[in-house]
């Protein structure tokens, strides 16, 4: 396993997820087709998975085969996506997502779009036009000659190595499927937001956003549509030094606001600063604040 997978496998255990990457290396997830960030996978829960936080890095179509998953976006907005149904996401999109085992297992299937899938579609639908939806997610229920296709896929495509083009066929298809049966125009609005939401991100809107998030570098510049390279390099023009620098500050400072305003014990505010060692956060905490967590606790008393 690669260092890159054995963090994915560690982000996913705290209930944190990049997708599509992550799905490669997370339990109950396997890649039935994919071609760079175009994909279809398939998941498998049967044991609870409460709080489970993934941010989108494509525009993903769930549709849920049996059981029932509930969607929280950042803004507390509760979405339950029951069998049959099919939930829009966004790229670059923040969700938690809760599933309760007592009723069965959960099953689903994940569908990524890259933007040259996105492209075809809109212009043999002649919908480049449309205007964008004010929603960012997009709830549909099921019909017949989806769920037709879903039933097919691991009969006919389980056990082959798909070619890119295929794979484009197939989430074309996935696409028209939907199209038949979109009377709201849904579909419609959300692929043309995507398509006017390709630019790079601003960086300065990005970590306003994600600042305490557990994620690397890579993950950043990857949600902000940049390279590594050019991450870094844009984000200290921003913000006038390294974004490793300015992400432990921001997350002390966060960690300092706990440390004042709850009751919250030094440990567990270490862990929620990304710290496993608590010792280490408070020399950390010490260093920026002059006073440790507990010294200041008690002058605060």
């Amino acid at each position: 396993m690669t260092g890159k997978q054995q963090r994915l496998v560690d982000e996913s255990e705290n209930g944190i997820l990049l997708i599509p990457e992550g799905l490669r290396v997370f339990a109950g997830a396997k890649a039935v087709m994919t071609a760079g960030q175009a994909g279809i996978f398939h998941k498998l829960l049967d044991k609870d998975a409460f709080g489970t936080e993934f941010f989108t890095n494509a525009p993903c179509l769930a549709y849920v085969l049996r059981g029932q998953e509930t969607f929280f976006d950042a803004d507390g907005a509760k979405t339950v996506v029951a069998s049959g149904d099919t939930l829009l996401l966004p790229r670059h999109h923040h969700m938690v997502s809760d599933f309760r085992a007592e009723k069965g297992p959960l099953e689903a299937w994940l569908f990524f779009f890259s933007d040259a899938v996105i492209d075809e579609f809109l212009r043999a639908t002649s919908l480049a036009s449309v205007p964008p939806s004010k929603s960012r997610t997009a709830l549909f229920e099921g019909s017949a000659s989806l769920r037709a296709y879903i039933d097919a896929l691991p009969k006919v495509y389980g056990t082959v190595q798909s070619p890119p083009a295929l794979v484009k066929a197939k989430l074309l298809e996935v696409l028209f499927l939907l199209q038949m049966h979109d009377r709201k125009r849904q579909l419609q609005s959300f692929l043309a937001n995507e398509n006017a939401g390709r630019s790079r991100r601003n960086i300065k809107q990005l970590m306003r956003v994600y600042a305490l998030a557990d994620l690397s570098i890579a993950d950043y510049a990857t949600l902000s549509g940049r390279s590594v390279s050019s991450f870094q390099r844009d984000f200290k023009r921003e913000f006038g030094e390294a974004p490793s620098v300015w992400l432990r500050r921001a997350k002390l400072e966060h960690a300092h606001e706990m440390v004042i305003n709850s009751r919250v014990s030094i440990s567990e505010i270490a862990h929620a600063a990304g710290y496993a060692d608590t010792s280490h956060f408070i020399k950390a905490y010490k260093s920026c604040f002059q006073q440790t967590p507990k010294q200041l606790r008690q002058s605060l008393a």
